[in-house]
């Protein structure tokens, strides 16, 4: 065995120079970093019809009617002209950027219909749609809660 040269050091160890105090700190604020985005990964993802209600409603509040129609089924696109359009997107525009979509259908609710509450930057909306057994909307109602 040969000895160690003087001024060798073993290993380093992260926070070896910290007190105790301070050590035990950076531990808990990294699991309680861990702990939020382990919750906001498991929880916090919006459902098959929170994302069709959020692509529609963003596409309607940009007044973008080539964008709303791939959620439309072919009947309610035609229905859905740039008039109809252009009077959603003056009601939703105000409300600012969409920040979450959340669903609240009842269970009397009718067979593939669905509610939600819209929150925007500016306000909210409760939406209802109807959906075909294509996920398509077949329906589509919304009503101003909240606005600046």
């Amino acid at each position: 065995m040969r000895p160690q040269p003087t001024g060798v050091r073993g290993p380093a160890v992260a926070g070896a120079g910290m007190p105790p105090n301070q050590r035990r700190l950076v531990v808990y604020v990294f699991v309680a970093i861990v702990i939020i985005v382990l919750v906001r990964a498991l929880f916090f993802h919006e459902n098959k019809y929170e994302k069709i209600a959020s692509g529609v409603t963003a596409a309607l509040q940009e007044n973008n009617l080539t964008a709303a129609e791939k959620y439309f089924n072919v009947e309610f696109a035609a229905k859905m002209n740039r008039g109809e359009v252009g009077r959603v997107a003056d009601a939703f525009a105000p409300l600012g950027k969409i920040k979450h979509v959340k669903e609240i259908t009842g269970s009397d609710a009718p067979a593939r219909g669905h509610e939600f509450t819209v929150t925007f930057a500016k306000g909210s909306a409760d939406e209802k749609i109807r959906l075909d057994p294509d996920d398509k909307i077949v329906f589509f109602t919304h009503t101003i809660t909240k606005g600046e």
